[in-house]
C-alpha cells in the first residue's frame, strides 16, 4: 500500500502525537485502496495555534489537500483527517457513477435491441 510521512517543523514530535497521527492515517488507508502515499505536517503558527497539512496521492485522481489548525494538536488533526476523508467520499463517489454510466448504457442498448425483433 502507501507510505505515511510525518514531518515536524519549528517543534519536536511527541511519541504519542506520532502515533495519534499514523493511526489516523491508517484508517484513510482502510477507507480508501488507491492511496499511494499519506504526507502529514506538523506545525505552530505564529498565534500559537497548531497546524495540521496532509497531502494525499491518489493513484487514480488527483493529489488531495486538506489543512486545519486547532489551539491541540489532536484536534487539529483529527480536523484535517475529516476534510481528506470528505475529498475522498466525494472521489471515489464520482469513481463509481463513471463506473454506472458506463455499464447503464450498454444494457438500454440491449434492452433497444430486443423490442425491436418483437415488433
Amino acid at each position: 500500500m502507501g507510505n505515511i510521512t510525518i514531518v515536524a517543523r519549528h517543534l519536536n514530535i511527541t511519541e504519542a502525537i506520532k502515533n495519534y497521527a499514523l493511526q489516523k492515517a491508517e484508517k484513510i488507508k482502510k477507507f480508501f485502496e488507491w492511496i499511494l502515499q499519506i504526507q502529514i505536517t506538523l506545525d505552530i503558527g505564529g498565534d500559537n495555534s497548531h497546524i495540521v497539512e496532509m497531502i494525499v496521492s491518489v493513484s487514480r485522481g488527483p493529489t488531495m489537500v486538506a489543512q486545519a489548525s486547532n489551539s491541540d494538536m489532536y484536534r487539529a488533526i483529527d480536523l484535517a483527517v475529516d476534510k481528506i476523508e470528505a475529498q475522498l467520499k466525494k472521489h471515489k463517489g464520482k469513481i463509481q457513477s463513471r463506473i454506472v454510466r458506463r455499464k447503464k448504457p450498454a444494457t438500454t442498448e440491449m434492452e433497444g435491441t430486443e423490442s425491436e425483433p418483437e415488433a
